[in-house]
């Protein structure tokens, strides 16, 4: 060996390492990593784990700040509060705050994910994949349980060889392969057959059992990472669709002949597989059973109550995130089609090259043009004015509100002939009305127009108004400068009212 040997050997492991510390230098920006180093660390992961206990996985907006509220005082009560520069983003160093500002910086920080769903009237909330991944890590260091366990090595062992049966292109070798399994499986046949059951460890099985739950826990993280994953491979598409250079024309071909270009990616390939055969009803039913049938033995009782009942729930908790990652998988190919076929991309194309042309020019122009020279240009900026959202009054559509103002008019003289051709196109009965003040006035001795009114209701609306001022004009005596209100109800059932000048019946009306 020549000496340089060690020397190339030693650059190696040390490109290695310094490749291995920029890995980690991103993953330090990475929201698990600053949620892990945060300095309120264990109050955030508490709070988080109390605020989204099993079975709620999402919270609207108001229901996580109460929820966040009512354990602020872990957040406040800490010596740091005090400190007057604190190095953690988040701001979590300083007192003070609110549960909405903290709801808030957690959104930003990437340990909250923010859904507007159309179905619910508020924002909803829900621990990020990062968030999960933090839990889970910190849950295994306070569990104390080791994973290099023999269920867990059997498990892989397990996996290794049916992937190698399934895989062998040999048909001999598979076929030998066959007959031992074969001879396995008759000789504990006959050892049943001779009452002989061997069983292995209650510990073991619990053992087992409980790696097995873990796995299935670590599933229902994985749905918030695919809707991430999705996500991304979105983004990805539609920057390949504005690119100037690339298979932007392939991906513009496949999208208008309607192929699943987000189900043609890995994540979603992976994801598709993952969902049928959840939604296998054969598959679900046969392990259901399964399911039931452990749940009946003896080493199942030294679970704990809720792993018991995770056991039980192994599959149905499964289904609401699945069909919500299939929802999102669904809503992002639409829009993506649409996008494509409405030519939007073409206009966004236009604009991209139009920034990518100004900032060419003023990267060109960056070593000749000093940042602190004037440049020649005026420009009027515009004014708005600014007010709150809270001056704002929201409408309850329930709330029926405080009745409309009436609208109030002028009065104006009728002259007698006016009232005489309303009462002739109308048709309105006038001999009933002679009537009705006939019978008020022969009671009292006098009556006014609101007291006839009062007794007998204007049947024909306003109608039976104008007749009363016309009958009034020619048989009753006005009291010279006053004026009564009358009221009366429409044929529609609205009520209406009218101040009109002071007239009472002193006599019978003669009926015509």
């Amino acid at each position: 060996m020549t000496t340089t040997e060690p020397n190339r050997w030693t650059d190696r492991r040390s490109d290695a390492v310094s490749a291995r510390k920029e890995s980690y230098e991103q993953l330090r920006r990475a929201s698990t990593w600053r949620l892990l180093a945060a300095t309120k660390a264990p109050a955030v992961l508490a709070i988080l784990q109390a605020t989204f206990p099993a079975g709620d996985r999402r919270l609207p907006r108001s229901e996580l700040v109460a929820r966040v509220g009512a354990h602020l005082p872990l957040l406040h009560d800490d010596p740091d509060d005090e400190a007057p520069e604190d190095p953690d983003p988040t701001g979590e160093g300083r007192g003070g705050r609110s549960a909405a500002e903290y709801v808030d910086g957690w959104v930003r920080e990437g340990y909250l994910t923010r859904r507007d769903d159309p179905q619910h009237t508020e924002t909803t909330f829900e621990p990020s994949p990062a968030t999960i991944d933090a839990i889970q890590f910190i849950a295994s260091l306070e569990e104390h349980r080791p994973t290099t366990t023999q269920s867990r090595l059997q498990l892989v062992v397990q996996q290794f060889e049916r992937l190698a049966q399934e895989t062998e292109t040999d048909r001999d070798a598979r076929l030998a392969d066959l007959q031992r399994r074969r001879e396995r499986i008759e000789a504990e046949i006959r050892d049943l057959s001779e009452g002989e059951l061997m069983l292995p460890s209650p510990e073991a099985s619990t053992d087992k059992l409980r790696d097995i739950l873990q796995i299935a826990t670590e599933l229902s993280g994985d749905f918030l990472q695919y809707r991430e994953d999705l996500r991304a491979v979105d983004l990805h598409l539609r920057e390949q669709i504005l690119s100037p250079e690339g298979s932007r024309g392939e991906i513009l071909e496949q999208l208008l002949a309607g192929d699943d270009l987000l189900g043609h990616s890995s994540v979603g390939r992976t994801f598709t597989a993952f969902f049928r055969m959840l939604n296998d009803p054969l598959q679900t039913r046969t392990t259901q059973e399964l399911v039931d049938r452990l749940l009946e033995r003896d080493f199942s009782r030294s679970l704990g109550r809720d792993e018991r009942e995770k056991l039980a729930n192994v599959f149905s908790d499964l289904y609401e995130p699945a069909q919500e990652v299939l929802d999102v998988k669904t809503e992002l190919y639409r829009s993506l089609a649409r996008f494509v076929r409405s030519q939007d991309f073409r206009q966004h194309r236009v604009l991209l090259e139009t920034l990518q042309e100004a900032q060419g020019l003023a990267l060109a122009q960056k070593d000749e043009v000093p940042t602190r020279t004037p440049f020649p240009l005026e420009l009027d900026l515009s004014r708005v004015l600014l007010s709150s959202v809270s001056q704002h009054r929201l409408k309850d559509p329930t709330d029926p509100g405080a009745p409309a103002e009436a609208e109030v008019h002028d009065a104006t003289a009728l002259s007698v002939e006016v009232l005489a051709d309303l009462v002739r196109t109308n048709d309105i009965d006038v001999v009933g009305l002679t009537v009705n003040i006939n019978e008020v006035r022969g009671r009292s001795g006098q009556a006014s127009l609101g007291d006839v009114l009062r007794e007998r209701p204007a049947e024909q609306g306003l109608a039976s108004v104008i007749g009363l001022m016309f009958l009034a004009t020619s048989h009753a005596q006005e009291r010279e400068g006053s004026t009564e209100i009358v009221t009366w109800r429409e044929l529609d059932g609205n009520d209406y009212a009218a101040k009109v000048p002071a007239y009472y019946f002193l006599e019978d009306v003669p009926v015509e």
